[in-house]
């Protein structure tokens, strides 16, 4: 099944092979090196507006520019993200004793570096698993999501 990842990471090397891995195994990718490509990062109130999740998985760096990755997984579940918990990821090096409690609280997936590659794609295959083919998503604009493509990809 066709799964469409957002993938928010700042380094460019990194997104880059996760995006060309990602599409090699048939998935949408949808890529952005910030946190503000969420479309509810910006309201006042830190809630989604959105009816349906605007993806299946997503991927996220630790460290990003105004946020950590932990730290938008927890402002996403408060702010009645419409996507699940349990179909978020975080790369992160290795984690501290915090970090790691923080994210088996929440239910999400961390995978630290240097990430096994069939890892991800074995997570992302019972996200597919679970993911009922006739789900809708919302529909992407420039404005909700940036899709920076790789340097030297597409």
């Amino acid at each position: 099944m066709r799964l469409r990842v957002f993938l928010i990471e700042p380094n460019d090397a990194i997104s880059g092979s996760l995006e060309l891995f990602l599409e090699e195994l048939g998935h949408e990718v949808v890529s952005s090196p910030t946190a503000e490509s969420c479309p509810h990062f910006h309201a006042a109130d830190q809630t989604c507006s959105r009816r349906q999740p605007c993806a299946d998985a997503v991927i996220l760096g630790q460290h990003l520019s105004k946020v950590k990755g932990i730290e938008l997984i927890e402002r996403r579940a408060r702010g009645g993200c419409r996507g699940m918990v349990a179909n978020v990821a975080l790369l992160c090096l290795p984690w501290s004793d915090n970090d790691r409690r923080r994210a088996e609280a929440l239910g999400c997936r961390y995978f630290e570096t240097p990430l096994h590659l069939n890892e991800l794609a074995d997570w992302l295959q019972l996200i597919a698993q679970r993911t009922d083919p006739q789900r809708q998503l919302a529909p992407l604009s420039h404005q909700a999501v940036v899709s920076v493509p790789a340097a030297g990809v597409r």
